[in-house]
């Protein structure tokens, strides 16, 4: 088990890559990933990632961008707001699902946005979410003085209907726990089985969305990211469905480059101290 935590998504996702990497079978388990500020890019890891965006296209993979979506349709509530997320997104990823091979891609932002209730009705769990924080804010405000406990709602992403019979267990996304404390959406997520290289940089990101979303639909800040890897792998070669090839020695120099322009920044930051 091993907590890594910093202040922005790069800082965190070089460290979780680096561990995970020097880790018999570059494998480890039970690895928690903290993020201070999750939606804060500085200069440093705006250039990290490029630099792993670049990876993404030079190797045939999915971009940073297009993973975090999977998440979170940001893309979508910049052109419409709220009520595109939850009326407009849903029939568009089905529609999308309809023509792919692979059924699964994309289900976890779905999976946020249309559920079965206990009685077989379909339900909005980020909606209900986002009225639940809205109604209990003057809750969000006594926990700023520090009394009371934090607002808690969870959302399971893995759905034992379907998933219990695919071999390796459905989404690997499995649970979202939302927390309203001092002021602030604080978020968690458990990963069953998560890659390192090819969707942790974009998950992070995605995550870091729906913090945005959240904070901004109920006028709230945005706290801290967490995230629970149960079973983490630096992954290489064919990706299969997934998009991308590349070797471990493609990873390493990834790795080597991103570091070289942290490293700079710890030097110059050490200087000035």
């Amino acid at each position: 088990m091993e907590l890594l935590q910093g202040r922005t998504i790069p800082e965190v996702w070089l460290k979780a890559v680096r561990h995970v990497d020097l880790c018999p079978r570059h494998q480890d388990f039970d690895v928690f990933l903290h993020v201070r500020e999750p939606t804060v890019l500085e200069a440093d890891d705006r250039a990290i990632y490029e630099i792993v965006d670049a990876f993404f296209k030079k190797h045939d993979a999915y971009s940073i961008h297009t993973v975090a979506e999977t998440i979170f349709p940001l893309d979508e509530y910049m052109r419409g707001g709220c009520e595109a997320v939850f009326e407009i997104y849903p029939p568009r990823i089905k529609a999308i699902h309809a023509a792919r091979n692979d059924k699964n891609w994309g289900t976890y932002a779905y999976r946020l946005l249309r559920q079965k209730d206990r009685d077989g009705s379909i339900y909005n769990p980020l909606k209900d979410m986002v009225a639940k924080i809205r109604a209990h804010s003057k809750y969000t405000a006594s926990f700023e003085l520090g009394m009371g406990h934090p607002l808690e709602e969870d959302i399971p992403i893995y759905v034992g209907a379907t998933d219990r019979r695919r071999l390796y267990g459905g989404p690997c996304l499995s649970h979202l726990s939302v927390k309203v404390y001092d002021g602030a959406i604080r978020l968690n997520a458990t990963y069953r089985s998560h890659y390192y290289v090819r969707r942790l940089f974009g998950n992070l990101v995605g995550l870091g969305r729906l913090q945005y979303f959240l904070a901004s639909e109920t006028g709230l800040a945005i706290g801290g990211l967490t995230i629970n890897s149960t079973y983490a792998k630096i992954d290489r070669g064919d990706g299969g469905g997934c998009g991308g090839h590349w070797t471990k020695h493609d990873v390493d120099g990834l790795i080597a480059e991103c570091a070289r322009i942290q490293d700079s920044v710890q030097e110059q930051e050490d200087a000035l101290a």
